[in-house]
């Protein structure tokens, strides 16, 4: 056991002063995010026009690339965890994994949704009821079943998939290959070779820290509407920019001291707090709303998703010319695909030990599971008000957002002020312990080299936590949050080039080294 020790650990004592940090990397980084944010916060219109133009004409143009890229991600996962490729451990034999199957499976599950799945698991059935796939009728019954099943399914294993492609990569890259570095090009080499050691792999990882930094910031500023409303409507005031600021602060205070103690007693910690405290929110919502008629509309709802999986998977709607699949599916894939890399180092840093069939069972199985679970309960509470006429979710959701509507679904629960209280301090946990690991993950980013099991430092961990709170908070007073929000998902274009890049990375290096 010492022996492991000693290899796993003992490096970072070898290394005089600690991890060295690449302060370049962290100012070129800084620059192009609040570069971008200072266009579109002085430009704000023309910013606008143009970002949704380009998005418009992404998601038209290359739709087809997004859902063959998703679905092809899906096979390539599953195949290569069947395979005999399947049992090679992310490293030495005797090598025991770092992280128990809860600690892991609550990190990498909080890490992947931040707040957002609670807004949308709610409330997302809503819109598919006014807005059809398929060319089915809107507002038919139908519609609860097949809206609640498309939620299901933007969530669901395919956008998992897109996370098990940088996590395999980069794992095995690190742990098998021994190469020490935590970069986005560095999984691409077995593909590209020597070319990521220049330019290329240079715009390949700043175009990771533009993405995550960006998704991260949105995220933040996103998710404070949701908690700034179950706050105002605890407190007795008005939600206000002032409001959503505090909260911003709050969550950054939290995720800032979880960052500055580590990844075991921060990360592991404030994730199994975060897993809990929402957990306890979803049982409360399963048992106090019609628990019956929420298992039975989750059971159509799975069955539909699992007996239309292909269809949703690759239709475009070419003929009916609808927009839903750009719109939707392709948005979401390209949001997830955004962040993939990002979840992809993350999952690297605390799957040492495990087989590359334990990631990705792990990812497809605790990410999809946990988010099916949501939308069941959730969505199918959501329901049965629209359909009693207790709330009017419909009109809610499309006319004031996914927000407000949550938050008047939630005040129909019995004892609804500690539901809210619950609400925001769950939604505050899950984004710190979203934030907490983005800001982790680009301080490794930023180490010139990492040894297995050996931290980035912490000035370093908490430059990013700033870097993540101020551009939140500036976009939120100075405008432009959601144009951000439309150029970090135009990264995905470029992104799903890279993810190809590294499927053929972790199949070349297989094959070489597992002959």
């Amino acid at each position: 056991m010492a022996i492991v020790e000693e290899a796993l650990y003992g490096a970072a004592q070898k290394r005089v002063g600690g991890p060295e940090t690449d302060r370049r990397m962290q100012g070129i980084s800084l620059a192009l995010i609040f570069g971008s944010a200072a266009l579109l916060i002085l430009f704000p219109e023309q910013s606008k026009t143009t970002l949704d133009g380009l998005f418009n004409w992404m998601t038209d143009s290359f739709d087809f690339a997004f859902l063959s890229v998703g679905f092809g991600a899906l096979v390539f996962v599953i195949w290569l965890a069947a395979s005999r490729f399947g049992t090679v451990k992310l490293g030495a034999e005797d090598t025991a994994s770092e992280f128990t199957w809860s600690a892991w499976g609550a990190m990498v599950f909080l890490a992947g949704i931040a707040s957002g799945l609670m807004l949308w698991a709610g409330t997302e059935w809503a819109y598919h009821y006014a807005w059809t796939p398929f060319g089915l009728e809107a507002a038919s019954p139908q519609m609860f079943t097949v809206g609640q099943a498309y939620g299901m399914f933007h969530w669901g294993p395919t956008a998992w998939a897109l996370y098990c492609i940088p996590a395999v990569a980069m794992s095995y890259i690190y742990y098998v290959r021994k190469r020490h570095i935590y970069k986005v090009s560095e999984a691409c080499r077995g593909a590209l070779g020597n070319i990521v050691d220049g330019p290329v792999g240079q715009v390949i990882d700043y175009m990771f820290i533009f993405g995550i930094l960006g998704a991260a910031a949105t995220s933040l500023g996103l998710g404070t509407p949701m908690i700034g409303g179950a706050l105002a409507n605890v407190l007795g005031i008005a939600p206000n920019v002032w409001l959503d600021v505090a909260i911003i602060l709050c969550c950054t205070a939290v995720f800032s001291i979880s960052s500055g103690l580590g990844l075991d007693d921060g990360i592991k910690r404030l994730s199994y707090a975060g897993s809990l405290l929402t957990l306890a929110i979803i049982v409360y919502v399963f048992f106090a709303g019609p628990t019956g008629f929420i298992v039975e509309l989750g059971m159509d709802s799975v069955a539909y998703t699992l007996s239309n999986y292909v269809t949703m998977s690759l239709w475009t709607d070419s003929v009916g010319q609808s927009g839903f699949p750009q719109a939707w599916t392709v948005f979401y894939w390209a949001w997830w695909v955004a962040y993939a890399p990002f979840m992809g180092l993350f999952v690297t840093r605390i799957s040492m030990g495990r087989t590359i069939r334990e990631v990705i069972i792990g990812l497809l199985t605790f990410g999809s599971s946990g988010c099916v679970l949501f939308y069941v309960v959730l969505g199918g509470y959501g329901i049965d008000q629209q359909i009693n006429g207790t709330l009017p979710m419909v009109d809610l959701v499309n006319d004031q957002g996914v927000a407000p509507a949550i938050i008047e679904m939630f005040k129909t629960l019995p004892g609804s002020s500690l539901v809210l209280v619950a609400v925001a301090v769950s939604g505050i946990v899950m984004l710190a312990t979203t934030f907490d690991s983005a800001a982790y993950v680009m301080a490794c980013a930023s180490t010139k080299e990492l040894d297995e099991g050996e931290e980035p430092a912490r000035g370093n961990r908490l430059f990013w936590c700033g870097a993540i709170a101020v551009l939140p908070m500036s976009l939120l007073f100075l405008g432009g949050l959601k144009t951000m929000q439309t150029a970090v998902v135009l990264v995905g274009l470029p992104v799903i080039v890279i993810m190809v890049f590294m499927m053929i990375t972790t199949v070349r290096f297989l094959k070489q080294d597992q002959a």
